[in-house]
């Protein structure tokens, strides 16, 4: 057991000695950055001597790690402390730039709180294994920071201190989540070597090995399920109460604060959606459900959701596809594959350019549809059209000047597997500065008895000013966020922390909001039917049910029940649209 003890904490050492050399030129621009925006309020040496520090202690830093990952004649105990000490050291140099704050106007405050947020942010993904190393480095962040608003004081102040405090809190717990599965996938490899051992001596053990790994993938599904439910209720909660400050009257600094973490937000879910995409995908448990799906109203729905994006970035959006023109697909793997792509042709492509999604056929009688997504970025050389599928995988800028796309290099990887999935190819044609364009050929189905796609309607004015609402959710923080954003759109608001509270209200509310997965063992799917059976008025209930599960069975028993199903985290204007939509169909 201490020999193996040893070897995970080696394996700790590694990885955080691994992502120390990466990163480089990253770190030196956004140092770059943080010296522009601060360059002409405080004095130079001050700055000089900053970006100085911060560039030789990460290179310092690298290169002692990787130094101490090499040497196993060393104690790993005491080069763990070492890391700490070194993460203390960056941290005490990247996150002395707060003290900067002071000496600058509210708007220069909030660019560089947000540059020293997203600096503690990545060390989830670099410094996680090493707990004590990721919470030297991000706290000296984080704390500098939320101090630096507490100073300056006001409402203002003290609201940005206890946002960016949270923040910080939310990213350590993604950080003990990642550890967690860290050393899980590291017990796993050790118990799958072991097994692989034992079974050049003893072919007896065939049978016991594949106990094992069913056992092993079972626990793999459970542990994703929960990891999604888990890691989406600190964000569902964050993104119903920033809803509610947009209802709320505040200085343009403010809302512009606001703006910043809600779009922090929209990242850090989209990164989660991507990561969990790729764990269902990589274990199994996703099934393709094919069925008759009408093109056009599912691409309209999907490019409905990236006007703003398009129009933040000054993106032109082109769609041309045939009314009445079905395939025959899984409208929900095929949605994703659409968003990732548009969402890759936004982000590559130039102020100015254009995205254009066009959906066609050869003549009548030809059985395939080709939907293909251009856009007007750089191009990608012949050379790399395989290496763009890869996971993590984002191809440096070209020369021409086009500045590098965030993202977290996991969308094309996701399309692959999806399309692997599906049976459908995935073609990609693009050459430096030409752009680059992906073409699906999807199966066609009759143009008749199409079944519905979701987002019709999308776009539709909602109200529920008046409507009383009752929230059914055993997550204290989640429910008062529901309370927050429902009581924002006019709603008198009830809720409830039990079914059996529910029940004794359910005679009031115009509509039901509840978790999929309640305390106590409830299903929310049982508690929706005991609340629609106890209720006493007509017409029946109308009750939408959100979840962070997107397990085939879960979606087909929403289906069974009429239970509109909203995936966390879920925004204020989606679950309002969705309240709206219940009640008036109901």
């Amino acid at each position: 057991m201490p020999a193996a003890l040893d070897e995970l904490d080696e394996r700790r050492l590694q990885v955080v000695a691994e992502q120390a050399v990466g990163l480089r030129w990253q770190i030196l621009l956004t140092a770059v950055v943080v010296a522009a925006i601060v360059w002409r309020d405080v004095p130079t040496p001050w700055v000089l001597g900053w970006f100085a520090a911060v560039i030789a202690s990460r290179e310092w830093r690298a290169a002692a790690l990787a130094r101490m990952a090499a040497d196993r004649a060393r104690p790993i105990a005491a080069r763990l402390r070492a890391t700490v000490h070194w993460n203390v050291l960056i941290g005490a140099c990247n996150g002395s730039a707060a003290l900067f704050m002071a000496r600058l106007d509210p708007t220069l405050d909030a660019v560089l709180t947000m540059i020293l947020v997203s600096w503690g942010a990545g060390a989830v993904s670099t410094s996680a294994t090493v707990m004590p190393a990721f919470l030297a480095y991000a706290g000296l962040l984080f704390v500098p920071t939320a101090a630096m608003w507490l100073v300056a004081g006001g409402w203002l102040g003290w609201g940005v201190a206890a946002l960016v405090l949270m923040f910080f809190g939310v990213q350590t717990r993604f950080a003990r989540r990642n550890l967690q599965t860290f050393e899980e996938s590291f017990g796993i490899r050790a118990e799958n070597q072991a097994l692989a051992t034992s079974l050049e001596f003893e072919r007896a053990q065939l049978a016991i090995a594949r106990d094992q790994a069913v056992r092993a993938n079972n626990d793999k599904s459970r542990f994703l399920a929960g990891a999604s439910h888990d890691l989406r209720q600190p964000l569902q909660a964050m993104a119903l109460n920033v809803g509610a400050l947009r209802h709320v009257a505040m200085a343009p600094d403010a809302r512009a604060i606001v703006e910043v973490v809600d779009s922090s937000l929209e990242q850090l879910r989209a990164m989660l959606d991507a990561l969990l995409d790729v764990s269902k995908l990589d274990a199994g448990v996703v099934v393709a459900q094919p069925q008759r799906v009408q093109i056009d109203r599912l691409l309209t729905a999907v490019m409905a959701s990236f006007g703003a994006a398009a129009a933040a970035r000054r993106v032109g959006l082109h769609t041309d596809c045939p009314p009445g023109l079905a395939v025959r697909t899984d409208p929900d793997l095929l949605r994703r594959m659409l968003a990732n792509l548009v969402d890759n042709a936004i982000k590559f492509s130039p102020a100015g350019g254009q995205v254009e999604v066009r959906v066609c056929t050869q003549d009548a009688s030809d059985a395939g549809v080709e939907l293909t997504v251009q856009d007007s970025g750089p191009g990608i050389a012949p050379e790399n059209h395989r290496l763009v599928f890869e996971d993590l995988v984002q191809l440096q800028a070209s020369s021409s000047g086009t500045a590098p796309a965030a993202g977290h290099g996991l969308g094309l990887g996701i399309v692959r597997r999806m399309a692997e999935l599906l049976g459908v190819p995935v073609e990609l044609e693009s050459r430096l500065g030409a752009g680059a364009c992906f073409r699906l050929r999807l199966p066609r189905a009759a143009p008749v008895g199409v079944d519905g796609c979701e987002g019709e309607g999308a776009g539709a004015t909602w109200s529920l000013a008046g409507r009383c609402v009752l929230v059914l959710e055993d997550d204290p923080m989640v429910r008062g966020a529901y309370l927050n954003a429902l009581g924002a759109m006019g709603c008198r608001v009830l809720s409830a922390a039990t079914l059996d509270e529910a029940l004794a209200q359910v005679d009031e509310p115009d509509a039901v909001v509840l978790d999929c997965r309640l305390g106590g063992g409830v299903s929310g799917f049982d508690a929706a039917g005991r609340l629609r059976a106890q209720r006493s008025a007509q017409p029946a209930l109308p009750i939408v049910m959100v979840t962070a599960d997107t397990d085939p069975a879960v979606v087909e028993a929403a289906r069974r029940q009429a239970l509109p199903l909203l995936r966390k985290p879920v925004d204020d204007q989606t679950l309002g649209r969705a309240l709206a939509a219940a009640i008036e169909h109901s």
